[in-house]
């Protein structure tokens, strides 16, 4: 394919706005999950697309005698997968230890129902 049909004109550029708020703000297993909505815009300022971000934040220490640290991870889960799916997936995640599973270049796995399945099985 020529290189030309690959570059967008600039007047076709999609700009991104995120949510101002978490659509899911909830607190498992000593974990903090995040769930972000991403709409994509297009040059007309309609909405072409429409993509969830799972982060999760994991809290070690007490905050009482102030040894309280936080880690924050990126569940890796196709940014399509509907809202209770991804909050079930994420907190079997969880309690999986929250496996990072990088392949031999460090890129993350991309979690589906089926592999968080499999991890739990074997």
């Amino acid at each position: 394919m020529p290189l030309t049909k690959i570059i967008r004109p600039s007047k076709e550029r999609i700009t991104m706005k995120t949510t101002d708020k978490n659509i899911l703000n909830v607190v498992y297993n000593s974990h903090r999950i995040l769930i972000d909505k991403v709409t994509e815009y297009d040059y007309n300022g309609d909405m072409a697309t429409a993509k969830k971000l799972c982060t999760v934040v994991r809290y070690d220490g007490s905050f009482l005698d102030g040894t309280d640290s936080a880690t924050p991870m990126i569940f890796n889960v196709s940014p399509y997968t509907g809202l209770v799916d991804m909050h079930d997936m994420v907190k079997v995640w969880i309690d999986c230890g929250c496996p990072m599973d990088c392949n031999e270049y460090g890129i993350a796995r991309k979690w589906d129902k089926d592999s968080l399945h499999a991890w739990v099985a074997g």
